[in-house]
């Protein structure tokens, strides 16, 4: 394409994109070497009438699209299937099975390609004629005109740019059902990976094997991905921490400019389009996409901070707009735990999610600890990644009485479930972290959660084998499946507790006598066959290390909910003591004066001897636990709480 009035440069950027590297990106894939592999286990396999019907359906999709012009030499195949049909155990019944997935694997390649090419060549052709046009009007001197054909030219790329996008994700789509269907007949999909370096694993894919796949691109190749910002390689644990940034907030920009592209071509505001989305054809998921995406960018702008001059390192770690119903998952980063020192991962409890805001709204849970962490210890670098990688529950604490008329609201967040479902996510994430970790930079990571989150946190670590140096559990209502401290294995690190005395949520876990579960069978078992949410990691005998958290100015004479949120405020006891845990100072707490002792039942016991005027008299000693817990914390005088602990 020869254009002498057009810049190409300048029209991607008035477009919003490059469809010919989009292009480039299908372009790159080798459907005739997936398809020659096809036909090898085709032939190797069992026949069956009903699998060579529908390996011969795909071949001619193939055969229709392909264009032959990449001059691709087959792959050897008698060799390439005896060594997969080897290192898989496969049999013979199965080959034509895999035959069939990889065959519309490269039919849908090869489909993508013929599409994504013919609108290429399209919008080249009609760009040289509108630049021709340009030329004329330029002799000319009607200015009006050539900017009128210029417009007319960035119309025609932007086009031409929704339309390779829509290919390239229907292929995307496609093949990932692909990776599914190989991995249920019995491939696996990273031994089939050679054949095709571009195609990204799937979710399920180890951290370890991702980095493999990563690492075995070129630099070509790994800038062609993160160009086209594919959804799910921002997620996939096991690529680096800039690269997933990078992918998710095009992917994040890309759900914003769906709606905004919109509203600034019809000259509406964004909230008539999100109103009337019909009418501007959107569907619903496209604002459901655009309403976390704003809110996820909130929270991007909201750690990054008001400072220009030094705006905190935000990365966007992780971003689907559509996971849990419509609440969105996501996890900022501040400082890029790549090449951190002290990484710190912090997770909400209830009532929190993405569409909710927890991100940004006034929330400076991850701010607050990565400004101390880094002025407790300024000489190594500091990572604190918030994650809303779980579906959190959701009750009313300002109104229980009416939450608790609702059974559904009340198995949410008075049952395990939520949490053992959120954990192993979280250990997923959290045990990536180490894969894709400088290994020349030391790494201390330690995991912290609020409310249920802690909840979640205990079950990561006890369900789900999730590994860290340190845990920290704030607010905690229970830890579920850890009975003690030991069920965290954190081998050398410990597990801490932050509990104020006036926090309600902080006393629901159980210290053994079951009361959660003796009400709800007392009630009809409105919460299902199990109810309550584990021991409590703040009483005696859990094997905790428990620090001071007491609320400052707390008028609480009792514990209630209002000071359940308190723990990351600055210059409070329990920021002063989380933030030394995660630079990997907790054995401060002690000589700091930081340590509170654990909860315990309360004992009436009988004297060991009685004194009389006839001499002492040995009695028999009787201690009998009663079933109130006693919190040494509330004993401790009012002016003694302050919020003056914030590092300098």
């Amino acid at each position: 394409m020869q254009l002498r009035h057009i810049s190409i440069p300048l029209l991607i950027a008035e477009a919003g994109g490059d469809p010919w590297q989009v292009n480039a990106t299908l372009q790159s894939g080798r459907p005739a070497q997936i398809s020659d592999l096809a036909q090898a286990f085709h032939d190797a396999g069992a026949f069956t009438a009903e699998a060579d019907t529908a390996f011969k359906q795909a071949l001619q999709r193939f055969e229709w699209a392909w264009n032959r012009e990449n001059g691709e030499h087959p792959i050897n195949d008698s060799a390439e299937v005896q060594r997969v049909t080897k290192s898989l155990n496969l049999q013979a019944a199965q080959l034509p099975k895999i035959a069939v997935d990889l065959e519309n694997i490269a039919a849908a390649l090869a489909e993508a390609q013929r599409s994504a090419g013919w609108y290429i060549s399209a919008l080249e052709h009609d760009l040289e004629a509108i630049d021709d046009e340009i030329g004329e009007a330029l002799a000319e001197d009607d200015n009006e005109c050539a900017d009128a054909l210029c417009e007319e030219a960035v119309a025609a790329t932007r086009a031409v740019l929704a339309q390779v996008k829509h290919i390239r994700d229907g292929y995307s789509a496609m093949l990932q059902n692909g990776l599914a269907n190989l991995r249920t007949d019995g491939a696996d999909p990273a031994e089939i990976r050679s054949v095709d370096e571009l195609l990204i694993p799937p979710p399920d894919t180890s951290p370890e094997q991702v980095k493999r796949w990563w690492d075995s691109l070129s630099d070509e190749q790994k800038r062609l991905l993160a160009d086209q910002h594919p959804p799910e390689l921002g997620n996939l644990n096991g690529i680096p921490a800039e690269i997933r940034d990078t992918v998710n907030q095009a992917v994040m920009t890309d759900d914003l400019n769906r709606v905004l592209d919109v509203a600034r071509q019809r000259g509406v505001s964004e909230a008539d389009v999100v109103n009337n989305l019909a009418k501007y054809g959107l569907s619903v998921t496209d604002i459901t996409r655009y309403t976390n995406a704003k809110q996820t960018k909130a929270g991007l702008d909201h750690g990054r901070g008001t400072n220009a001059s030094r705006p905190r390192p935000v990365m966007l770690w992780a971003y689907d707009p559509l996971a849990f119903n419509g609440k969105g998952r996501a996890a900022i980063a501040i400082g890029n735990p790549d090449r951190a020192h002290n990484t710190a991962v912090i997770v909400p409890g209830t009532n929190s999610s993405v569409k909710g805001g927890w991100l940004s709204d006034g929330h400076n849970d991850a701010i607050n600890l990565y400004d101390q962490s880094s002025k407790a210890d300024p000489g190594q670098a500091t990572a604190v990644i918030a994650w809303m990688g779980y579906d959190a529950p959701e009750f009313d604490f300002q109104h229980p009485d009416r939450a608790a008329t609702d059974p559904s609201t009340l198995q949410q967040v008075g049952t395990p479930w939520m949490a053992r479902q959120g954990g192993a996510l979280l250990a997923a994430d959290v045990n990536g972290l180490a894969v894709t970790h400088d290994g020349a930079i030391p790494s201390h990571v330690t995991v912290i959660g609020h409310s249920y989150g802690s909840t979640t946190v205990a079950d990561a670590f006890a369900n789900s084998r999730m590994r860290a140096n340190d845990a920290v559990l704030i607010g905690c209502p229970g830890t579920d499946l850890a009975r003690s401290a030991a069920d965290f294995h954190l081998n050398g690190g410990r597990l801490y507790v932050g509990a104020a005395s006036t926090d309600a949520i902080s006393w629901i876990g159980e210290t053994g006598n079951g009361v959660p579960n003796a009400v709800n069978d007392g009630i009809g078992s409105p919460l299902g066959p199990l109810a309550g949410l584990g021991a409590d990691p703040a009483h005696d005998g859990f094997g905790s290390v428990r620090f001071r958290a007491e609320v400052a100015g707390s008028h609480n004479v009792v514990p209630w909910f209002n000071d359940h949120s308190h723990y990351y405020d600055m210059g409070s006891e329990a920021l002063h003591n989380m933030t030394q845990i995660a630079v990997g100072r907790g054995d401060n707490l002690a000589p700091e004066g930081m340590l509170a002792p654990h909860r315990a039942d309360e004992r009436i016991s009988t004297p060991t001897e009685v004194h009389t005027p006839f001499g002492t008299i040995p009695l028999p000693h009787v201690a009998i636990r009663t079933p109130v817990t006693v919190d040494p914390e509330w004993d401790r005088p009012g002016n003694a709480v302050t919020n003056n602990h914030d590092f300098k």
